[in-house]
């Protein structure tokens, strides 16, 4: 539930659409820049400026880095910027980037785009987990709400939908090619709205919050998205090897709010381009 509450997050707009991640004086201004790179999942070119003008954009994917296409205002941007694909010798100097934008302590700003070419692997540029690490940030830590004990024994996870004959639901689709990485999840609009699959508890938690927080989901949704309504789908949580994970996906006028165990990436791009088809 305390991931969930990051979907009732009000986000402030500044002028020409931009978001703003960071108000001044912030209390760790670059764990909220890799926070946000962390939440996505498809493919987008994400531009954080800072109020002082110096700016960083970068093209993320799958909780990953890929690389820097963009830098104003900060030194040492060169050899990030002339690399085709960030790797784990560019590690320190995208750091050092990073830190310098957040060091300003003024207020950062954040624009979403589409990606380049070549921007939906997942097997390449530098892990966000790898970077919060190295750089001593505890991304599930949105310090606004303490995470809630584990369950001793929580329910056994589910082992996927079938999808019924003539059933062409993208979200419905999605869904079933998660698999049980995908441990409850419920549809809410759209033409499959109500269908939901996984234990009771869990999916009893995710009706109660789409039902109270409709209307906050889809403004933050529609911060990420491309397009107003537009298809978008994040997670909220570390991806870690173990415990649970929020997703959030939106297609053809539905929203799906799900439960994921462990790091499922890799497993959420697949399953979205399958999907896709």
């Amino acid at each position: 539930m305390a991931r969930l509450t990051a979907l009732q997050t009000p986000a402030r707009l500044a002028p020409g659409g931009a978001r703003v991640v960071a108000e001044i004086g912030h209390r760790n201004p670059l764990a909220a820049i890799l926070r946000e790179v962390n939440e996505t999942i498809l493919a987008r070119s994400l531009c954080f400026e800072s109020g002082s003008g110096s700016s960083l954009t970068l093209e993320v994917a799958g909780r990953r880095v890929l690389r820097l296409t963009g830098a104003t205002g900060l030194a040492g941007a060169e050899t990030c910027l002339a690399a085709p694909v960030l790797e784990d010798e560019h590690k320190d100097a995208l750091i050092k980037l990073l830190q310098a934008l957040a060091a300003q302590r003024s207020e950062l700003r954040v624009m979403s785009a589409p990606p380049g070419r070549g921007s939906d692997g997942v097997s390449v540029g530098l892990p966000v987990a790898l970077l919060a690490d190295l750089c001593l940030i505890e991304l599930n830590d949105a310090g606004e709400a303490e995470e809630p004990e584990p369950v001793a024994e929580p329910p056994e996870p589910a082992t996927g939908v079938e999808i019924e004959a003539g059933d062409e639901a993208f979200l419905v689709r999605f869904a079933a090619r998660m698999g049980p990485t995908l441990a409850a999840w419920l549809i809410s609009g759209g033409s499959r709205d109500g269908k939901s699959d996984g234990p009771e508890e869990m999916v009893s938690h995710l009706r109660g919050f789409l039902d109270d927080e409709s209307e906050s989901i889809a403004r933050q949704l529609d911060l990420v998205s491309m397009v107003p309504a537009g298809p978008v789908c994040i997670a909220l949580g570390a991806a870690l090897s173990e415990g649970h994970g929020i997703l959030c996906a939106r297609a053809e006028g539905g929203t799906l709010l799900g439960v994921i165990e462990g790091d499922a990436t890799q497993s959420l791009l697949t399953a979205w381009n399958a999907a896709r088809g």
